[in-house]
């Protein structure tokens, strides 16, 4: 059994095609205080009734998860993506962008904060930046703001001054140990684990948090400059 396999997580697929004018890695220059970007597709979207990362994005072009892809590479992140067995997202993936690695995530699945630990047990030593799929209004302005360099024992969330995302945030490398404590004594929810962190809070407009839950939500999103 690999590491991969030890941790619950299976790697399905790495350098599909990529579309004309997208950046691979090879181009970027690494940088080792850059995070490795972690989109999390694999939740079962009850409320939307079918699976949110491949509905169509509201600005036109590509699906909620493509385009979140996009602008990582873009932005000059490794990008992996965390789904699920049979969610079609390694066959949707190949067909348009490069350089992501699709990872499967096995069970249990109790949600994100179990979703970073096993990221973070896969990606020893590595900050991440953690997205969740359905957050239409990203900009490559606030992923390079969000993976600016970061203290290894600290968090880094956006925040337009009410509410907070934990699924738009930096984690530092060093929080793996807390998180995994955390995990251990039952801990599920961001909501219990953050309190106890050195939080940073980066502020946005509010239009930055906002992420598609409903078909509502969908039919009512709109263009953010």
């Amino acid at each position: 059994m690999n590491r991969m396999e030890e941790i619950g997580m299976i790697v399905l697929v790495m350098d599909a095609r990529r579309p004309w004018g997208m950046p691979s890695l090879s181009d970027v220059e690494p940088c080792a205080e850059r995070p490795l970007a972690a989109i999390l597709c694999g939740g079962r979207s009850r409320r939307m009734g079918r699976d949110k990362a491949l509905l169509p994005h509201p600005h036109g072009g590509s699906s909620l998860l493509q385009h979140t892809c996009a602008l990582t590479l873009a932005t000059g992140l490794e990008t992996v993506c965390l789904s699920r067995p049979h969610q079609g997202h390694r066959q949707h993936l190949t067909t348009a962008l490069g350089q992501v690695t699709v990872l499967e995530e096995q069970p249990p699945w109790e949600g994100p904060l179990l979703a970073l630990t096993k990221l973070m047990t896969a990606y020893p030593g590595r900050p991440v930046l953690l997205l969740a799929c359905d957050l239409p209004n990203l900009t490559p302005s606030l992923l390079n703001d969000l993976a600016a360099p970061l203290s290894p024992r600290r968090a880094r969330l956006a925040t337009d001054g009410r509410c907070q995302q934990p699924l738009l945030a930096s984690y530092g490398a060093d929080l793996a140990a807390t998180l995994h404590q955390a995990v251990a004594a039952g801990v599920r929810s961001f909501r219990q684990w953050l309190p106890g962190l050195n939080v940073e809070w980066l502020r946005v407009p509010s239009p930055a948090l906002v992420n598609l839950n409903r078909p509502q939500d969908l039919a009512a999103a709109c263009r953010y400059p």
